[in-house]
């Protein structure tokens, strides 16, 4: 787990960041470093199994504080909607204090994660109801995806 961002910003509000294997979070965390005083990553492994990951991002979330935005990064050209499903439920379960979530299924509007990820993002703010989490889709540098940008909105 590494912690990185930009000296000088407000302290007290952290970004966590989790990426699937395979996912682009390197570029959408860079993105992230210009916007937040302290980012967290926790990534997928190449060979980690889904339900390691699940349990390695269980016990991080456990550990959790003042993290006021969670940016999930998928694999592109993967389908996982359980795992998915489940990460995200997990996340808003156990940060009471996130106000925001941004899913980011990479740059392509037309891959499978960006179609699960509208889906799962329409079903959370449904369920959710209210003003207090923010769902969005995003691309990798936090720009709308053509064809999804409707989503995006609050």
């Amino acid at each position: 787990m590494k912690k990185r961002g930009k000296k000088g910003g407000r302290r007290g509000e952290a970004c966590l960041l989790i990426a699937e294997s395979g996912a682009p979070w390197v570029e959408c965390a860079a993105w992230l470093r210009t916007r937040t005083p302290e980012l967290e990553t926790v990534v997928q492994l190449p060979d980690e199994p889904p339900s390691t990951f699940f349990s390695r991002l269980l016990d991080r979330l456990r550990r959790a504080n003042r993290v006021s935005t969670a940016v999930f990064v998928a694999a592109a050209a993967s389908t996982r909607l359980t795992l998915r499903s489940s990460l995200l439920r997990a996340l808003l379960g156990a940060l009471p204090g996130v106000k925001r979530v941004i899913l980011c299924p990479g740059s392509d509007p037309r891959a499978p994660a960006a179609r699960e990820l509208a889906g799962l993002s329409l079903t959370v703010r449904e369920l959710l109801g209210g003003d207090s989490v923010t769902i969005s889709l995003a691309g990798p540098r936090g720009e709308p995806l053509r064809g999804l940008a409707h989503l995006s909105a609050a």
